[in-house]
């Protein structure tokens, strides 16, 4: 794989720094063979790249799916390709550039994620991935960008489905010819030349691929919203071939998508003179086979899909594996808590609720969790103490040392619903939120709980936690902080 450009844009000190450690890039690559790496692990953002070294040097070609969230096609595509072996040349992929958006099936939580590279400093989670992108197309000969497009680009209007304004089964550029100081980019010429190729093998006349010229390069482009977009930056900072790759979103079925992409990325292998050892392999409907469940951080369990777990209530569970017939684009949701990808993550539970199970934004399996109910008649406070679960029961005191961090995860009333409930934590105001009384689920330092008008001892160290419904108190614990 080729040595790192000079970038002309500010790229983050640190990713540039965490690139520049990886042994991929400044010692001997193993050929053949693969790189691996995760950004934003165990988050809806979660960023997973993959680098792979021919058995023979040669060019190297970027391909980057589900920058879009709502183009399964590209994505899907883009996934079969980090397995494959080469013989010669260099493959970086990124399969799910805007995996959060893909879980939810949007274009963009946050906005359109390929109208991003004019950004010259990032802001939020999304400029972060595009920051690593733009470092990626750095290590390359030739960026491409997988979408599926409306409708099906035709030079000229046939209906409202077919006609100039539609992208679908088009190779895009963002000019038929681009000359810079030392390299004269042929890019309609490339596009052409693929397009040849994957005509050849579509039997549908209608499914036929035709190239599309934005002509972004130039002063009255009708495109002009291109110059934020991947390919652009690609082309106009690297000086290197970018292409958009269209399937259409009209098509019938996904397999469809898959297979023409599959086509226009393997005529692209052949104009770089990319070779695979092994082909991509056929794609199979996704599914859920089972889950390993950790309790309380000790027993481990599986449950396969559409089983039942039983625990008690208060328990913590965290999915630790997910086994399914696929290994990427794989989220499991606690129904209730925690965010669309709660992987590794600690949940309580304090009551019945279900694991959805996606690959992207298809359910493909789910296992419910059934809760014991607390025994007999009794009040339970749920609170974590640096992380770490503890119980009091009604007029209880919970000791704590100045300093350690709190949280109230909930209140257990056997017979009463627990959202009527409103738990106050005396002395203890949320930080930059309106104080309406309803403690649950705030991180409590208890080194601000100071006030001692609200503690019962009047020496600031012992604070009740107090739960009432309808303005009525039902029961109160305790907080004492020792110094």
């Amino acid at each position: 794989m080729k040595r790192i450009r000079t970038i002309g844009v500010i790229l983050t000190i640190g990713l540039a720094l965490s690139w520049l450690a990886d042994p991929g890039l400044t010692t001997e690559t193993k050929r053949p063979g693969r790189d691996y790496k995760v950004y934003f692990e165990n988050t809806p953002n979660e960023l997973h790249v993959y680098k792979l070294y021919g058995r023979f040097n040669g060019k190297t070609i970027f391909i980057l799916g589900g920058i879009q969230g709502d183009e399964p096609g590209g994505y899907l595509s883009a996934d079969l390709y980090p397995d494959l072996v080469l013989e010669k040349g260099n493959l970086i992929v990124i399969p799910r550039a805007n995996f959060h958006s893909i879980v939810l099936n949007k274009r963009g939580v946050n906005g359109d994620m390929n109208r991003r590279f004019d950004h010259k400093e990032p802001s939020d989670i999304d400029d972060q991935i595009v920051t690593i992108i733009k470092q990626l197309m750095a290590e390359s000969d030739l960026f491409l960008n997988l979408h599926d497009g409306s409708g099906f680009y035709s030079e000229r209007y046939i209906d409202e489905n077919r006609n100039p304004y539609r992208y679908g089964q088009s190779i895009i550029a963002d000019a038929s010819q681009a000359i810079f100081s030392r390299d004269t980019l042929n890019l309609e010429e490339m596009a052409r030349k693929v397009i040849e190729g994957i005509n050849a093998r579509v039997e549908n006349s209608e499914h036929k691929f035709h190239f599309m010229n934005t002509n972004t390069l130039a002063p009255d482009t009708k495109y002009p919203e291109q110059r934020k977009s991947a390919t652009y930056y690609a082309l106009t900072t690297f000086h290197i071939p970018a292409f958009g790759v269209e399937s259409s979103k009209s098509l019938k079925s996904i397999e469809l998508k898959i297979r023409y992409h599959n086509y226009a990325i393997n005529e692209f292998f052949k104009l770089m003179g990319v070779e695979p050892e092994h082909p991509a392999v056929l794609f199979e409907p996704p599914k859920l086979i089972y889950l390993l469940v950790s309790i309380n951080n000790k027993e481990s369990r599986i449950v396969e899909n559409n089983g039942t777990i039983q625990i008690n209530c208060g328990d913590i569970l965290r999915v630790s594996h997910i086994e399914s017939n696929y290994n990427r684009g794989l989220t499991c949701d606690v129904v209730g808590l925690g965010t669309t990808q709660d992987f590794q993550k600690r949940m309580v539970i304090l009551r019945p609720t279900s694991i959805i199970v996606r690959r992207d934004n298809q359910v493909i399996g789910q296992v419910g969790i059934e809760t014991t109910a607390p025994a007999g008649d009794s009040v339970i406070y749920f609170i974590e103490v640096n992380g770490e679960q503890r119980k009091i029961s009604h007029d209880q005191t919970l000791n704590v040392r100045r300093g350690d961090l709190l949280k109230i995860i909930d209140v257990l009333i056997p017979g009463m619903n627990s959202a009527e409930l409103q738990v106050n934590l005396k002395g203890f105001v949320p930080r930059g939120s309106y104080n309406d009384g309803e403690d649950r689920n705030y991180l409590v330092d208890t080194r601000g709980l100071y006030w001692k008008k609200y503690s019962v001892d009047g020496a600031g160290k012992k604070y009740p936690i107090v739960v009432t419904r309808d303005s009525q108190e039902l029961t109160r614990a305790f907080i004492y902080i020792r110094d």
